[in-house]
């Protein structure tokens, strides 16, 4: 049994410079976590997420303020959490999801109130003086040897994240397993990184560094970028395709207008049908690895075929898509419309119910790829939850920016300790 005896929070600011909200949970033993909530370029970037609070004041941060949500956390939560036992984190987010009691969140916002569920997972991981991603296995009831998700870098940004010359919204570079350890992966994922840079200066392109810690560059296509990576691979002396692969988040919502598919790639607007054809001979010439979002959210006719037609070879994976929504995991699984999906907490609300979501991807015999956010803060939770769950894949941006580098290093902490424990 253990019982809260203090929660609060406050305003910070996250990688964008826009406030979110970080919660420290003590317990009466004295231990406790502090965590922070990451947020989408959009609020909320899909139509099913659950719904983040903002104060909407426009005399503060243009509106974006959360002082809401921290009294919530400071006042209500507080006064219904404290001084109860409990025995598990379930209890916990169970009780927020009720004291809530909207479908979405919408009441006491999924901000705050995964703010407190994930503060309070590190803190009951700290009473049992367990590591974070031992004990979000146990909750998980993760009973594989644990191992580091590999990484999906995102090199170049576009779309929403990027400087708006680009349609797409990441192009990654996915080391193979063939690499090694993740320190060796990490390793020349920073050198192709630092390659890019390079060769981008070379070509008098501009390299500016987007949303999540890739380049923005001024390119004129979307093929110019798969370009610039795929001769960055081959300048650091690896094999497209073979030592390195290749993946993108089309992000289709973003240029998905009246019907259609609208690229610079195209003169001319697509349909659906058409716009398949397109990733068809995108995905011949180079081969990807995962394919994010390729497709408008409710392209469903879409989704089922193009999983159908590529779905053997390259990872389909559903981000907007699904939203981490158990209802849309278990649609798409019936209707065969993907193969893997994106996992974000804060687009569920607490940690149990991001887990229950990831347990219904795992059992379809899905991919699972843990997601950060564009709007990122500190908060190394993420990398312990991705090696709870036994994710096959992380992303958490570009191997640059303090907020994308914290994950990365804490891989290397939890790879250090695996290795240890296994001697």
């Amino acid at each position: 049994m253990a019982k809260l005896k203090n929660l609060y929070a406050r305003e910070i600011l996250d990688s964008r410079a826009t406030p979110t909200i970080e919660t420290v949970a003590v317990l009466e033993s004295g231990h406790y976590g502090v965590s922070s909530v990451p947020s989408g370029a959009l609020s909320p970037t899909g139509t099913y997420e659950s719904i983040e609070l903002r104060d909407n004041d426009p005399n503060r941060y243009f509106g974006k303020g959360v002082l809401k949500a921290v009294g919530y956390v400071n006042q209500e939560i507080s006064a219904r959490l404290l001084g109860q036992e409990f025995t598990s984190l379930s209890q916990i987010d169970t009780w927020l999801t009720e004291l809530d009691g909207t479908p979405n969140k919408s009441r006491l916002g999924a901000n705050s109130i995964l703010s407190v569920s994930m503060a309070s997972a590190k803190a009951l991981a700290s009473a049992v003086n367990t590591p974070l991603y031992r004990y979000l296995a146990t909750i998980a009831a993760n009973t594989s040897p644990l191992f580091i998700p590999t990484p999906v870098f995102n090199m170049i940004n576009g779309g929403r994240h990027g400087a708006g010359n680009l349609d797409f919204q990441e192009f990654h570079i996915i080391p193979n397993k063939s690499i090694g350890s993740f320190a060796s992966q990490l390793q020349i994922g920073a050198e192709i990184y630092h390659t890019i840079k390079n060769l981008l200066s070379r070509r008098g392109a501009i390299h500016s560094v987007g949303d999540e810690g890739g380049f923005a560059p001024n390119l004129f296509t979307n093929l110019d970028a798969l370009e610039i990576l795929s001769q960055s691979i081959i300048e650091c002396h690896k094999k497209p395709t073979v030592d390195v692969e290749l993946g993108l988040d089309i992000a289709a919502n973003s240029f998905f207008q009246d019907g259609k598919y609208i690229i610079k790639d195209r003169s001319s607007p697509m349909e659906s049908a058409e716009f398949i054809d397109y990733l068809h001979d995108l995905n011949n010439q180079y081969h990807l690895k995962l394919l994010e979002d390729p497709l408008h959210e409710d392209d469903w006719k879409g989704w089922i075929q193009l999983t159908q037609d590529l779905g053997s070879t390259t990872t389909i994976v559903g981000d907007d898509f699904l939203a981490t929504h158990k209802d849309k995991v278990t649609k798409a699984i019936s209707e065969k419309a993907c193969t893997a999906a994106i996992i974000k907490p804060n687009q569920v609300g607490t940690v149990t119910e991001t887990i229950a979501v990831a347990k219904t991807a795992r059992d379809a015999g899905w991919k699972i790829n843990v997601s950060h956010r564009s709007g990122e803060t500190n908060d190394t939770f993420i990398a312990d939850f991705a090696v709870g769950i036994g994710a096959d894949y992380a992303k958490f941006g570009a191997p640059a920016r303090g907020e994308r580098v914290a994950k990365y290093n804490h891989f290397l902490t939890i790879e250090a300790e695996l290795a240890q424990n296994r001697s």
